[in-house]
């Protein structure tokens, strides 16, 4: 994503201060002051977030322009970039419900974590329309990292009877991966597994990873086309701008077989 927008930025004769929060909130509001402090032209915000209400109350007080990245439930009507996490969610539970599962696992984080909220309820919807009835017992949260991924999928697959899993980011479901290992577990012959980003992990890990595509370079790429189109215009409106998913199907999915006796 910060490709994307420094390809096209550079190009412009304009350069990027990149300040990354670890997705610690309190880092970020602290960094839009600091950026603020240094007179940039304009700021890219990506956070899975709430950021301070305080914050857009000074960017706005200053008529600096701001672009933000999956912030659809923000306040502001224009000027958004964002995917549609819900669809993204549903796209990856109907794919493992099209292979025949109905007892389908999900790893998420915690509800501060707005973006996989909504991968969360994409999920459920699906299970919901396909008359499937969701277990609490399927679902566990985790930090998102691949730390968080395994340990959560470690608990998950100790206590649930699931035969497919749907992990909210590429990197847990990498946790995901060594945590079936532990345990005995094969994907896909015994565990289906599809996750969501496709970073580009994804196509190395072993089996490959199923999972749903976010145009990251592309985001990024538009969000800095936004920032410069709002500095040179600042009294023009801008349209919100969703972005494309995309199912990626690779070999961590399988069709599931039951045995007949």
């Amino acid at each position: 994503m910060v490709k994307g927008a420094e390809d096209y930025l550079n190009a412009h004769d304009y350069m990027i201060l990149l300040c990354n929060s670890s997705q610690d909130s309190k880092r970020e509001d602290l960094y839009v002051e600091e950026l603020l402090h240094r007179a940039v032209d304009g700021l890219i915000i990506a956070s899975p977030n709430i950021l301070a209400s305080n914050v857009f109350t000074q960017l706005e007080a200053l008529h600096k322009p701001y672009i933000l990245l999956d912030r659809k439930r923000h306040h502001r009507e224009e000027g958004n970039i964002f995917i549609d996490d819900y669809e993204g969610g549903y796209m990856a539970t109907e794919h493992l419900i099209s292979l025949g599962h109905t007892n389908i696992g999900i790893i998420t984080s915690d509800d501060s974590f707005y973006s996989v909220e909504e991968r969360l309820q994409g999920y459920q919807a699906s299970l919901k329309e396909h008359g499937i009835l969701g277990s609490p017992a399927w679902i566990m949260e985790g930090d998102q990292t691949m730390s968080g991924g395994y340990i959560a999928s470690k608990k998950l697959l100790e206590t649930a009877d699931i035969t497919a899993l749907f992990v909210t980011n590429d990197q847990m479901a990498a946790g995901a991966y060594r945590a079936a290992l532990e345990l005995g577990i094969a994907i896909p012959d015994d565990l289906s597994v599809i996750g969501f980003d496709d970073i580009e992990l994804a196509e190395y890990m072993a089996p490959t990873l199923t999972t749903i595509r976010q145009p990251i370079y592309d985001i990024g790429k538009t969000a800095a086309k936004y920032l410069l189109k709002a500095i040179q215009n600042p009294n023009e409106k801008m349209a919100n701008k969703k972005m494309p998913l995309d199912l990626i199907v690779r070999e961590s999915t399988k069709k599931r077989i039951v045995n007949a006796e």
